[in-house]
Order: C-alpha cells, then sequence, then structure tokens
C-alpha cells in the first residue's frame, strides 16, 4: 500500500505540522485585526452614543459614558498606586474663637492694635485674609493659610489670647482630585487624536465633524481644568476661621446715676412737647387763619358766595315774570 511506506508517512506528518503552524500564525493576526477593528468600532460607537444623547452642545460628557470612556486610565492609576503611594489630597479647615489678651483691649474693654498683630502673622505665613469683619468688641478674618504652615499659624495665634474654642476638619478629596485629573489626560489625549485626524480629512463634510468634535472637546478641557484648579487651591490654601473678642463690662448705676437718667428723660419729654407747640404755632395756627379769613369772605358779612348765589335766584325770578307777563299780555290781545 501506498500510505504504508515509510517516506509517505514522513511527507504526510510534515504537511500536517505545517498546516498546524500556518493556522496558528493566521489566528493570531486576524486577532491582533480584529482587535483594531473592535477599537475603531468602540470609537464610532462612543462617538455616535455621545451624539445621539443630545449633548452635543453641552460642555461635559455625560458622566456614566466618561466613566466607560476612561477605564483604562483609572486602570493605570489604580495600577500605579500599588507601586507608589498617592500623595492624599486633603481639604483643610479650622474655627477658632479667641479671647482677647489684654494688650490688645483698651481703657474703655474695645479692642486695640489687634488687626496689626494678625497682619503680621499672615505676613509670617504668607497667608491672606479672604474677608475681615469688626466691631468694638469682636473681630472675625477668614484666613487662607499655605497647608504647609497650616499647624504654625494656628499655634501662633496663642499670641492673640487665650483660646476659647478651637474646631478642625479634614475633607479627603483624593479620589475626586485624580479622577478630574484623569479625565483632563484623557480628554486631552483625544482632542490631540483629533487633530491629527484633521491633517489628514479631505472631505468637507469630515472636516466640519472633526471641527466640531475639536470645539467640544476643548470646551470640556476647560471646564475640567477649571474644577481642578479650584480643588488644587482649596487643597494647596488651608482655611481658618479665626474670632477674637472681648467682654465690655459697663460699671453698675449709681442712685445719682438714676436720678441723672429720670430727669434726662424727663427733659427729652419736655423739648418734645415743647417742639410740638411750637409746631402747631408755625404750622397749624396760620392755616386755621387762613380758612377763616376764606369763609369770612365767601360765606361770612361780605358773603361774595352768598351774594352771588341770591342775584342769580333773584334773576331767574325776574326772567319767570316777565315770561308769564308776556303771555297774559299775548292772551289779552287775541279776545
Amino acid at each position: 500500500m501506498l500510505f504504508q511506506k515509510p517516506e509517505v508517512r514522513i511527507i504526510i506528518v510534515l504537511i500536517l505540522l505545517i498546516s498546524v503552524l500556518l493556522v496558528g500564525c493566521s489566528g493570531k493576526s486576524s486577532g491582533g485585526t480584529a482587535n483594531g477593528l473592535f477599537a475603531v468600532e468602540s470609537e464610532a460607537r462612543y462617538d455616535t452614543a455621545y451624539e445621539s444623547t443630545g449633548f452635543s452642545d453641552s460642555p461635559f460628557v455625560p458622566l456614566e459614558m466618561e466613566r466607560n470612556r476612561e477605564t483604562g486610565n483609572q486602570q493605570t492609576i489604580q495600577t500605579d498606586s500599588t507601586a507608589m503611594p498617592v500623595a492624599r489630597k486633603l481639604i483643610k479647615q479650622a474655627d477658632l474663637r479667641i479671647e482677647a489678651d489684654p494688650s490688645f483691649i483698651d481703657s474703655e474693654g474695645k479692642l486695640s492694635g489687634l488687626n496689626q498683630k494678625v497682619d503680621e502673622l499672615m505676613n509670617r505665613y504668607g497667608a491672606y485674609s479672604e474677608s475681615t469683619r469688626s466691631d468694638e468688641n469682636t473681630a472675625h478674618f477668614t484666613i487662607r493659610v499655605p497647608e504647609v504652615f497650616y499647624e504654625s499659624l494656628i499655634a501662633g495665634t496663642s499670641v492673640l489670647g487665650k483660646t476659647r474654642s478651637r474646631a478642625e476638619t479634614a475633607e479627603d478629596v483624593t479620589i475626586k482630585y485624580y479622577d478630574l485629573e484623569g479625565r483632563l489626560n484623557t480628554k486631552k489625549t483625544l482632542l490631540a487624536t483629533f487633530q491629527s485626524y484633521l491633517s489628514r480629512t479631505v472631505s468637507i463634510d469630515d472636516i466640519m465633524k472633526v471641527e466640531t468634535r475639536i470645539a467640544e472637546l476643548q470646551n470640556e478641557i476647560d471646564w475640567l481644568g477649571n474644577q481642578l484648579t479650584r480643588l488644587g487651591n482649596l487643597v494647596d490654601y488651608a482655611t481658618v476661621e479665626l474670632t477674637v473678642y472681648t467682654y465690655y463690662s459697663t460699671p453698675a448705676y449709681t442712685f445719682g446715676d438714676r436720678v441723672k437718667q429720670l430727669f434726662s428723660g424727663f427733659g427729652g419729654f419736655a423739648s418734645n412737647v415743647l417742639l410740638g407747640i411750637l409746631w402747631i404755632i408755625i404750622y397749624l395756627v396760620p392755616i386755621i387763619l387762613v380758612c377763616l379769613v376764606a369763609f369770612w369772605l365767601l360765606f361770612g358779612k361780605v358773603g361774595i358766595l352768598k351774594k352771588a348765589f341770591r342775584s342769580a335766584m333773584h334773576g331767574g325770578n325776574t326772567k319767570k315774570n316777565d315770561v308769564k307777563n308776556t303771555d297774559s299780555n299775548s292772551g289779552g290781545n287775541e279776545e
């Protein structure tokens, strides 16, 4: 038989081995092609889904789609964090209430020289006052201080007086900070990709689509950049709400003080009554006099309006009598 010969068997085995090797190589190449097509298809699906949601005019991509888009970037951050510890991002705030030292209280029990001391303290640690509010007995400062000098500034406030209350908070925004940073980097990479597409695009329609997407990405980058800058400022500069106050004690009233207060109150009442009488004499009496004169001229002895009314009535009666006489005369003539 032909298949029983050793030479034929060796040739068949070699043919089978070569076939297996060829199939394996073609599988790898087709897998790589499939992965490339899947990446392109995923990009197309992402852009199509983004446009279909109606958020094309929004300055940012919907959060769920953004998370799906940046899964690879988040995995990279998590992988890097296993190799190197990530710096924790904390927003620190403190609320201090201090009873002022006697050196900052004048003879009347009011605060004096406190603002200059607070300014010296802020200049020493590179801080600044975001807002200030003060009156005779209380002064309030909202201080922004670099995070590295946060504890030092709080310790330095001991020169202002005795701390009566102290409250501190530290908000951990590490995940939010690095999430914004990762999304921003992803948007920048995607923007560079679309800008490279623009140089290879020939069709006017494709150019318009790419430019629209580039503008949207630029808006998203600006928005994320502002959010990241604001969050970074809150992390880099801690906030200290500082309130310094003093108790203003008034001396007890003596009997003489009470008598003086009584007479001063009576004097105030008498002055108000006198002012009322003067107001009546100056304003009300002339008005009454004018009204009386007008009444005397119109309805009194002079009686201008009264005489005019009587003359009008007399004239009316005269006309009626004349009409009657005319009618009677005409009747007599007819007879």
